[in-house]
C-alpha cells in the first residue's frame, strides 16, 4: 500500500485470480471424489467457479454437501476479495473526479491565452478575448490561481454570460512554480498574462509586495521556457522600479502596464473634452474598433500617407511602423510610404481590411478656403475631488496641457502632510498654473457647495479606498448625486445653465448606467479599460506603444472639435466621411470619427460616438456635432 494506488489494485488483482485458481483446483478434487450424480456433466468448470467468485451464481440445489461446501466457500472468498476490488477503483475513480474539481491534473491544449493569477480584472478580461476569438473556431483560455477551482468555475458562470467560440480553463495552483506552469501548458502558449492582486487604492507596501509576487512570476515563466521561444508576457506592475526590472529580464518579451500612469493621462485628456472617454472605450480592447499592422503584397505603389486614407474602404490609417520597428503616429501628409512600412491601421476587424491600388472614393472639396479656423485657448478652470496613486500624474499632466493663467485646485478629506508636501513639490515646478489643495468632508453639500462646483470646467472625482469595488463606487456615486443637486439649485436659483463637466473614475463596469442617471457626461472605467487593454496587449504586444503616443502630451493626441471649424453650416447636409477626412487633412489633423450630440446620452446608440464610418456614408449633422481628429492640439 504504501507504493501507491496502483500496485494495491496490482496486489488484489493478483489475490482474485489467486484465489480463482485455488478454488477451480478445490472444485476439481471435489468432483473427482464425490461427483454429482444429480447434476448434468459441465465441461465449463472454470466459468462456473468464476461466476461464483463474483457472486452471480451459487451452487445450485442439486448439488451435493462437497460441491455446495467448495461452493460456500468460492463464494465467501469473491465476497471478500472482488468487493475489494470494486471498492478501490470506486475510491480511485472517485479520488481521480476529486482531483479533477482540485484543478491539479494537467492542461492538454495548446496555443491558448494563458492568464497567471485570478483578480477584479479577470471578467473584463475574459470577455474581450472572447470577443477576440469570435473568429476562431475552438480558442482557449487557461487560468492558474491559488483560488479553488470550484470556486473558481462558479465565479465564472454567474458573470459570463456567453463565451461563444471560446473555452476557459481553470487550474488551481501556484503562479510561481515550475511544476504547476507547466500543468497548464506555458511551453506551448500563446500569450502569457499576469495579473497583479494589489489594488491601486490599496497601500504601497501592499503593492510593493504584489509587484515582487508578479515578477517572480515572470521568473517562473522564463525558466518554465526556452529563452528564444517565450511567449509574448503581459503584465501590470505599479512600481516604475519593478516595470524597469520586469522588462530586462526579458527584453522584448516582457510588456509592462502602469495603471495609474494610463489612467491619469486619460482622465486629463477626456475632462478637456467631453465625450472623449467613450472614444477611448471603443478603441481598447476587442469590442467595437481596434489597431492593426496592415502591409499589403504588392507594395504602397508610391502613396503618400495623405492619399493613403482614400485606399481603404474599411478602416483608417493613423500611424506607420517602419522597418526599424520606429513608430509615428499622424506623420506628414507628404511622408512617401516605404515598400516595407507597415500601416497601422484602425479598423473593426482585420479581415474587414482591403488595400485597393485606386482612390475608393473622390472626396469633395468642402470646408473653407483659404482662411483656417482655429480655436482660442483660453485659461481653464479644473477641479479634482480625491488622492490616489494618479493624482500627481494628473496634476503634472494638466499643467503640460493648459495654458498660463489656468487654475487646478485639489480637494481631499485627509490632508497629511505627506500629502501637502507632495502637493507643494508639484505646484512649485508648475509656477504658471495657479493650483491649491484643501480641505474638505465630502459628505457634506455645505462643505462642497464652498468651492462653487458650478464655476469649474472641469471636475473629476477620483477613487478612493475601500474593501472592494462596490464600496468605493458608492462613494463616487454619492459625491456624483451630491454635485447634481448642486448644479439643479444653482440653475433653478440663478436660471445660469451648468456647464461644468463630471468625470468620475468608476472601479466596476457593472456601474456604468448608475454613472449616466447621475448626470455624468463622461466617466472613466478603470477595471474595464485596463483589463480591455491587457487583454488586446496580449493578442498584439507592440499595440503598447501606440497606446503610450496617443496618451502622452508629446506629439498628436485625441480630440472631440466642433463641426464648425472645418465646414460652414449649408454644407452641412451633403456630408460624406470621405469630406470630413478631406477637410481635417487641410487643418494637418487626422479624423477617425464623428460625434453626434444629440445621442451623447444614449448608451445603445454609443453615446453618440460613430468611428470610421465607411467613407461613403452620407452623414446628417448639425452645427452641434463634432469630428474626432488627431491632432498637434485642442486649436
Amino acid at each position: 500500500m504504501s507504493k501507491g494506488g496502483f500496485s494495491v489494485f496490482l496486489a488484489l488483482l493478483s489475490l482474485f485470480f489467486g484465489a480463482f485458481v485455488i478454488m477451480t483446483i478445490a472444485r476439481y478434487i471435489s468432483e473427482l471424489l464425490f461427483p454429482n450424480e444429480n447434476l448434468e456433466n459441465s465441461p465449463d468448470l472454470y466459468w462456473d467457479v468464476f461466476v461464483q467468485l463474483i457472486g452471480l451464481r451459487d451452487t445450485g440445489d442439486n448439488a451435493n454437501f462437497a460441491t455446495k461446501f467448495v461452493g460456500v466457500i468460492t463464494i465467501f472468498v469473491g465476497l471478500v476479495l472482488f468487493s475489494s476490488l470494486v471498492a478501490f477503483i470506486t475510491q480511485q475513480f472517485e479520488s481521480r473526479l476529486q482531483l479533477l474539481r482540485k484543478g491539479k491534473s494537467p492542461v492538454v491544449e495548446e496555443n491558448h491565452t494563458l492568464i497567471l493569477g485570478f483578480t477584479d480584472r479577470i471578467i473584463d478580461i475574459l470577455r474581450e478575448l472572447v470577443f477576440a476569438n469570435e473568429s476562431v473556431a475552438d480558442a482557449v483560455v487557461v487560468i492558474l490561481s491559488q483560488q479553488d477551482k470550484e470556486e473558481m468555475d462558479d465565479f465564472l458562470r454567474n458573470n459570463l454570460a456567453e463565451l461563444k467560440t471560446t473555452r476557459v480553463v481553470t487550474r488551481n495552483g501556484l503562479t510561481t512554480n515550475l511544476n504547476d506552469l507547466n500543468k497548464v501548458g506555458v511551453k506551448v502558449a500563446k500569450s502569457v498574462i499576469i495579473l497583479n492582486d494589489a489594488k491601486a487604492s490599496d497601500p504601497e507596501e501592499s503593492k510593493t509586495l504584489a509587484d515582487a509576487r508578479v515578477v517572480k512570476a515572470i521568473l517562473a515563466v522564463v525558466a518554465a521556457n526556452e529563452e528564444d521561444s517565450l511567449p509574448p508576457i503581459v503584465v501590470e506592475l505599479h512600481s516604475q522600479q519593478y516595470r524597469r526590472l520586469a522588462e530586462n529580464i526579458a527584453p522584448g518579451a516582457v510588456t509592462t502596464l502602469n495603471e495609474a500612469d494610463i489612467l491619469a493621462r486619460i482622465l486629463v485628456q477626456t475632462s478637456r473634452s467631453v465625450g472623449l472617454a467613450s472614444v477611448y472605450l471603443n478603441l481598447v480592447g476587442f469590442e467595437g474598433n481596434e489597431f492593426y499592422f496592415y502591409r499589403p503584397e504588392k507594395g504602397w505603389q508610391s502613396l503618400s500617407f495623405g492619399e493613403l486614407p482614400f485606399h481603404f474602404s474599411n478602416g483608417t490609417p493613423i500611424g506607420v511602423r517602419h522597418v526599424d520597428l520606429r513608430l509615428t503616429i499622424k506623420p506628414s501628409q507628404n511622408y512617401q510610404l516605404a515598400e516595407n512600412d507597415e500601416v497601422v491601421i484602425l479598423a473593426e476587424d482585420d479581415s474587414t481590411i482591403e488595400f485597393h491600388p485606386q482612390p475608393v472614393v473622390q472626396p469633395k472639396n468642402f470646408g473653407y478656403g483659404g482662411d483656417r479656423k482655429t480655436l482660442e485657448r483660453k485659461p481653464e478652470k479644473h477641479l479634482i475631488i480625491g488622492w490616489n496613486n494618479k493624482t500627481p500624474i494628473i496634476l503634472k499632466e494638466y499643467a503640460k496641457y493648459i495654458v498660463e493663467g489656468s487654475q487646478v485646485n485639489l480637494v481631499v478629506e485627509d490632508l497629511t502632510p505627506e500629502v501637502q508636501a507632495e502637493f507643494d513639490k508639484i505646484a512649485q515646478d508648475y509656477l504658471h498654473i495657479k493650483m491649491a489643495v484643501l480641505q474638505a468632508n465630502l459628505d457634506s453639500v455645505e462643505q462642497l457647495l464652498h468651492f462653487k462646483p458650478y464655476n469649474y470646467d472641469s471636475i473629476s472625482i477620483l477613487a478612493g479606498s475601500g474593501a472592494n469595488a462596490e464600496e468605493i463606487d458608492a462613494k463616487t456615486l454619492t459625491i456624483l448625486l451630491e454635485l447634481r443637486q448642486i448644479f439643479r439649485e444653482y440653475t433653478t436659483e440663478t436660471g445660469n445653465k451648468v456647464t461644468t463637466e463630471l468625470i468620475a473614475e468608476i472601479i466596476d463596469s457593472e456601474d456604468t448606467d448608475l454613472v449616466i442617471k447621475a448626470g455624468v457626461k463622461d466617466f472613466l472605467l478603470t477595471n474595464q479599460l485596463v483589463s480591455k487593454i491587457l487583454a488586446q496587449v496580449s493578442q498584439e504586444p507592440d499595440v503598447m506603444s501606440i497606446y503610450r503616443d496617443l496618451f502622452s502630451v508629446e506629439g498628436s493626441e485625441l480630440y472631440i472639435k466642433p463641426i464648425s471649424l472645418y465646414f460652414p453650416t449649408e454644407q452641412l447636409g451633403k456630408l460624406t466621411f470621405a469630406d470630413c477626412v478631406k477637410a481635417a487633412q487641410k487643418r494637418d489633423e487626422l479624423c477617425i470619427g464623428i460625434k453626434v450630440n444629440a445621442l451623447a446620452q444614449d448608451k445603445e446608440k454609443n453615446f453618440g460616438i460613430d468611428l470610421v464610418p465607411n467613407l461613403d456614408k452620407q452623414l446628417n449633422l448639425s452645427f452641434n456635432d463634432a469630428l474626432i481628429t488627431l491632432a498637434e492640439d485642442e486649436t
